[in-house]
C-alpha cells in the first residue's frame, strides 16, 4: 500500500451461546442472563477501566450514530433497543463488543492503514476471553452457528476501505467489482460512495482461517488501490488542465461555503486530498490520517457530540451544515492548487 493511501482494516467477529436461543427468538430473560455472564467475564479481566460497558437502552440515538461513524457500532445493532442488548468499549475504541444483537456475541475492530491482522489478533484475544464464560455453538460440519447462514464458519467479517474516486469517474468501477466476486469478494460504498470510499470484504466465511479471510482481503484491497494509483497518473499526465480544474473548484467551494451535507463535505475534501497525493494542491502537513479524521469529523454524529456538545437539536439540527461547512473553511484556510 502506498504511503498516501487511505485506508482502514476493520474485523467483525460473530459467536452465540451453545444452548440459547438466537436473540430475536431468545426470552428477556435468558439474554439479561447472558448479558450479566459476558459483563462478569469483562470486568474480571484486564486492569480497570479497560472496558466500558453500557445497556444498549441507555445509549442515545446521537451517541448510537457517533459509535457507527466511529466503526465501533453496527447501524443494525443501534436501531435495537430491549432488555439484555448491552454494548462495550475496549481500550477507548481498539475494539467494541455487541450483546444480543443479531447474534449473541458480535466483535468489532478496526486500524488505520489497513492493519486488518492487527485487528483480528486483538479480536481473537477478546474471543478467548468470551468464550471462557459461555460455550459457543459450533457444529463440525457447519463451525461456529450465527442467525445468518452465510456468516457460519469463523465468523468472520474483514472490511478494508479504499480511496477510489479515479476508477469510479473513468467507468472502471463496476470491472473491479466483478474481478473481486469472482475471488469471493465484495466491493460496497461507505459513505453511499460519497467521495470515492468503498470497501472490500469477504462475502462467505467458510473455507478457510480467521487469519487467511484478513490476509485475502488486505491482498486484494493492495491490488484496487494499484490500479487507483496508475489512474490518477493517467489522469493527470493526459488531462492536466482538467485535473487541476477539479480540483480547484472542489477546493473553492470548500473555502467559501457556509453549510452543506455529509456527503458533499465528503466528496470536497476527498477532491483535495486527491489532489494532495498528486502534488496539485500545496498541503503537505495532510496526510493520510488527517484526512481519515476531517473525513469523520464532518459526520452528523460527531459534529453533534464533539461540536455542538449537549445543546445539540439532535441530528437534525441545522446548525449541523452551518458547523461543517466551517470545519472546512478552517482546515482547507490558505491552501492552494500549485501553479
Amino acid at each position: 500500500m502506498t504511503p498516501d493511501a487511505l485506508l482502514i482494516g476493520s474485523v467483525a467477529l460473530s459467536r452465540n451461546e451453545a444452548t440459547t436461543a438466537f436473540p430475536h427468538a431468545a426470552d428477556s430473560t435468558v439474554l439479561v442472563d447472558l448479558l450479566g455472564r459476558v459483563s462478569t467475564a469483562l470486568s474480571a479481566d484486564g486492569q480497570p477501566g479497560e472496558w466500558e460497558m453500557f445497556e444498549l437502552d441507555m445509549v442515545s440515538p446521537i451517541q448510537r450514530a457517533y459509535l457507527v461513524e466511529r466503526g465501533l457500532m453496527t447501524p443494525t445493532f443501534s436501531r435495537g433497543r430491549g432488555a439484555g442488548r448491552g454494548f462495550a468499549v475496549y481500550q477507548g475504541g481498539r475494539a467494541s463488543l455487541e450483546v444480543n444483537g443479531l447474534d449473541h456475541i458480535h466483535l468489532l475492530g478496526s486500524r488505520v492503514g489497513g492493519h486488518l491482522s492487527e485487528a483480528w489478533a486483538t479480536l481473537d484475544a477478546i474471543d478467548d476471553l468470551v468464550e471462557a464464560a459461555i460455550t459457543y455453538a459450533f457444529d463440525d460440519a457447519w463451525g461456529y452457528l450465527t442467525s445468518r447462514p452465510a456468516d457460519a464458519g469463523t465468523g468472520v467479517r474483514a472490511y478494508a476501505t479504499v480511496h477510489i474516486p479515479g476508477l469510479m469517474v473513468t467507468g472502471q468501477l463496476g470491472g473491479v467489482a466483478m474481478s473481486l466476486i469472482s475471488q469471493g469478494l465484495v466491493l460496497a460504498p461507505l459513505w453511499e460512495g460519497a467521495g470515492g470510499f468503498f470497501q472490500v470484504s469477504n462475502r462467505g466465511c467458510q473455507g478457510t482461517s480467521e487469519l487467511l479471510i484478513a490476509e485475502t482481503v488486505t491482498a486484494a484491497a493492495h491490488e484496487v488501490d494499484e490500479r487507483e494509483r496508475s489512474v490518477r497518473k493517467a489522469l493527470h499526465r493526459d488531462h492536466p488542465v482538467r485535473v487541476k480544474d477539479h480540483i480547484g473548484r472542489a477546493l473553492g467551494v470548500a473555502q467559501q461555503a457556509w453549510s452543506m451535507t455529509a456527503g458533499e463535505a465528503v466528496s470536497l475534501a476527498s477532491a483535495v486530498w486527491v489532489g494532495v497525493t498528486m502534488g496539485v494542491v500545496d498541503a503537505p502537513w495532510m496526510r493520510s490520517d488527517q484526512a481519515l479524521g476531517l473525513m469523520r469529523r464532518v459526520q452528523p454524529g460527531h459534529l453533534a457530540v464533539e461540536e455542538l456538545g449537549a445543546g445539540h437539536g439532535g441530528l437534525d439540527d441545522p446548525r449541523i451544515d452551518e458547523v461543517r461547512a466551517g470545519i472546512l473553511r478552517e482546515t482547507f484556510a490558505g491552501v492552494r492548487v500549485c501553479t
